[in-house]
């Protein structure tokens, strides 16, 4: 009896196997970060078109988060006022919107300008989270990506769009900001602290995932959940 048992399996073992479906997970190879968690999963050499761009971009630029971060920062603006800034700037309820849209449209500039960029010279505006689970070198990895992203293709390269991006929202301020505010160096103040907002929002996407599951366990609605959290494809 155990000889009829073994026998019908050993021949079943010399029976080549039917090949399997393969999966396409679409997800990268090992030696690749993994793309941000979405509904449609995609392979990071896949070239986004012109709408994917354009709807990643309205999802950074106008999403709630795009108005609750100026919100805060015309707060504390009007909190603590820099010195000789006019009271039509720091006093009353028409100061803190003037302050509003300033930081606004800063960002609105920002973004702007990192997405005309990233077109121009074919870099990719997703964000690609790191596969080390130590938190300092997510945190490092999030940093070195706001200096060097990557291009269509997969490779890395200088992250023009975040530089052209921070350009574009320190100078346009000059349009609407007051007297003695509207000079180079407060320009380039602008623009120091818009790239640091880049890095702010790549240290954002880094630990989205770890938000995400903090939100489900505090059952956040989904829809609120995917209004905030950042967006790839």
């Amino acid at each position: 009896m155990l000889f009829a048992a073994i026998r019908p399996a050993a021949a079943q073992d010399s029976v080549p196997a039917a090949p399997q479906p393969v999966e396409h997970s679409g997800q990268p190879a090992s030696n690749n970060p993994t793309p941000m968690d979405t509904s449609t999963t995609v392979h990071p050499s896949h070239f986004l078109t012109l709408r994917e761009r354009f709807l990643l971009q309205a999802h950074t630029t106008f999403g709630p988060i795009a108005f609750l971060a100026p919100a805060g920062e015309a707060a504390i603006t009007m909190a603590d006022p820099p010195n000789r800034y006019p009271r039509e700037w720091r006093d009353g309820g028409g100061a803190y919107a003037r302050n509003f849209g300033s930081e606004l449209g800063r960002h609105s500039a920002g973004g702007l300008g990192h997405f005309a960029t990233a077109f121009i010279d074919s870099e990719d505006p997703r964000y690609f989270r790191s596969v080390n689970t130590n938190p300092a070198h997510r945190v490092a990895h999030a940093m070195l990506f706001t200096l060097f992203d990557r291009t269509n293709s997969g490779h890395r390269t200088l992250a023009l769009s975040n530089f052209a991006g921070s350009t574009a929202a320190g100078f346009v301020g000059n349009l609407w900001e007051p007297d003695g505010f509207n000079d180079t160096t407060h320009a380039l103040q602008r623009s120091a602290l818009e790239f640091g907002t880049f890095g702010g929002a790549n240290l954002f996407a880094e630990f989205s995932p770890d938000l995400s599951h903090l939100m489900h366990k505090m059952h956040v609605p989904d829809r609120v959940a995917d209004a905030i959290l950042p967006r790839s494809y």
